[in-house]
């Protein structure tokens, strides 16, 4: 499409390479594009994916008048780690990140963007102790727990019969990452969160079940608002109604991001 290849000159033409090591001694990437003035978005890719791949939205939040930077979530693109965490460690690696932006300007006023898993990590970023820097999030289809998300995954690919191996595989996890499944939620974050978030979620995800942003947005003590958009897949929201998705962006960032 027009936009994807308009995103693609964008990004060739302005995306500067930049890293950070994280407190783990781990060698993490990013795009970093420059604007003018105080706004920076940090846009968080899903599973599987890496942070080019998120150009499109990147392009969409500079033209509204963002510095962007798009982070390569650890054991993706060129980052370093050997196993994707869901969410739970990488919210400690956008917290570094926060900290590189404010490092290379003390009057930034952060968004945190993210889609899916993208959107999980945002979510239980936004439930720690966040300099007053960050204005708000926004979350598009993120799950409500890793242990919710595996166990509606099993189900639509097995109707359920793999379940049981779910308690093995978090206690796996909690011996060797440190953290179980049910740990490793984005509700029990947002609950904590005390910046404005808008959750966002397509009627017809058939990945992660739309039920869950009913629960996110009502655990949330923040400012928040909640947008579904009928017949959109799994991060398709925006493309399925570009108008509404877009001016429901636009009018919550301008409602916190100068605060």
């Amino acid at each position: 499409s027009e936009e994807t290849r308009a995103a693609t000159v964008w990004f060739k033409k302005y995306a500067k390479r930049v890293t950070y090591r994280n407190p783990e001694n781990m060698r993490l990437t990013a795009w970093f594009i420059p604007h003018k003035g105080h706004r920076y978005a940090i846009i968080c890719h899903g599973y599987g994916s890496r942070a080019e791949c998120m150009r499109h939205r990147g392009k969409s939040f500079y033209d509204l008048g963002f510095n962007i930077l798009m982070p390569n979530a650890r054991a993706h693109g060129d980052s370093a780690g050997d196993w994707i965490g869901m969410g739970w460690p990488e919210r400690k690696d956008i917290i570094g990140w926060i900290y590189e932006v404010i490092r290379r300007d003390k009057d930034a006023h952060i968004l945190l963007y993210g889609e899916s898993m993208g959107a999980a990590t945002v979510m239980m970023t936004a439930g720690e102790q966040l300099p007053p820097q960050v204005k708000l999030a926004i979350e598009d289809c993120g799950y409500t727990s890793v242990w919710d998300q595996a166990k509606a995954a099993v189900k639509d690919l097995y109707g359920g019969a793999m379940g049981v191996f779910i308690p093995a595989v978090s206690l796996a996890s909690k011996v060797k990452f440190g953290y179980s499944f049910r740990e490793a939620s984005a509700l029990n974050q947002i609950r904590r969160c005390k910046i404005p978030v808008l959750f966002i979620h397509g009627e017809a995800d058939a990945l992660v079940p739309c039920a869950m942003v009913y629960r996110l947005y009502e655990a949330a003590n923040c400012d928040k608002q909640l947008l579904t958009v009928p017949g959109a897949g799994h991060c398709l929201s925006a493309s399925v109604a570009p108008k509404l998705y877009w001016s429901a962006v636009r009018s919550f960032i301008e409602r916190y991001i100068d605060r």
